[in-house]
């Protein structure tokens, strides 16, 4: 086991390198951790590094058990990183596209942003985050902007610590708190642009991942990713609850028109993968 763990460490530190090295595979990066951003951004590079296609994640257990589906025989799981315990380990998990349904599996339904949520949907983020009321994009545009700048005000005397070796060791504070503003705004806008809109490149300027190039070793692409991953996922749950409430008035307003007041709601594989990393309860 040990040898396994290091080959997948080894693996974790080489994605964290590589993922920063052009504009194409950050953005493929962000496309994953937008599926999948109710998992940590350690094993949202693990699952990069191994499935970048994937949507939807859970454990062997939680996928037989609660969720009634199998995974198929010879699949591969996906190996994440685990220091929950009094030593590393490695533990698996497998994405939808590894399972089958059996007669009584539950539903793995994943959100989407229809075009009757998007007006509804700008108007509630505004509100929430205390930006100027637009368009969907504008908003998300917005938000990004100034979730950025909330997190440097946090967090950003971490990051003088770890320049060392990237290019942002050339730089006095003010320009790293720059360069970290805007790579952490252009990023956590891409990946809520990727849910919200069939073509985020229409958008977005290239020439804002500029500054994600100044993030050049392993501890600078950490911190960065975990600030993108810690503000989209924020985001996307306000965007989830939003679509939830959004669907169960369209359901109790058609309840009323049909003289019926009894409406359900389902239980289902809601989206993206296990935040509980360590219980048992569906992902999502």
């Amino acid at each position: 086991m040990a040898g396994k763990y290091e080959f997948y460490a080894q693996l974790a530190e080489e994605t964290a390198k590589r993922i920063t090295g052009s504009r194409e595979a950050w953005k493929g990066f962000l496309a994953t951790s937008a599926r999948l951003y109710k998992y940590t951004y350690e094993d949202q590079l693990m699952i990069y590094a191994q499935r970048p296609d994937a949507t939807a994640c859970a454990e062997y257990d939680l996928w037989n058990e609660r969720m009634h589906r199998y995974v198929r025989r010879g699949s591969k799981g996906i190996a994440l990183l685990d220091h929950r315990g009094d030593y590393p380990r490695l533990r698996y998990v497998f994405d939808v596209s590894d399972t089958e349904t059996r007669w009584n599996s539950r539903e793995v339904q994943l959100w989407s942003m229809q075009d009757s949520y998007r007006v509804p949907m700008a108007q509630a983020l505004a509100d929430i985050y205390d930006v100027e009321p637009g368009s969907l994009e504008s908003v998300i545009d917005e938000i990004s902007l100034k979730k950025a700048r909330e997190y440097w005000e946090d967090y950003g005397w971490e990051l003088g610590d770890i320049v060392e070796g990237s290019f942002l060791e050339e730089y006095d504070e003010l320009n790293i708190e720059v360069s970290f503003r805007q790579a952490a705004a252009a990023s956590v806008k891409y990946a809520l642009m990727t849910r919200c809109t069939d073509r985020p490149e229409d958008f977005f300027d290239e020439e804002e991942f500029q500054n994600v190039f100044d993030f050049n070793t392993r501890q600078t692409v950490n911190a960065l990713g975990k600030a993108v991953s810690s503000i989209s996922t924020e985001v996307f749950e306000e965007i989830a609850r939003t679509i939830r409430t959004i669907e169960l008035e369209k359901l109790e307003e058609r309840s009323r028109e049909n003289g019926r007041d009894d409406v359900q709601t389902g239980r289902r594989l809601s989206d993206s993968g296990d935040r509980d990393q360590g219980g048992d309860r569906a992902p999502g």
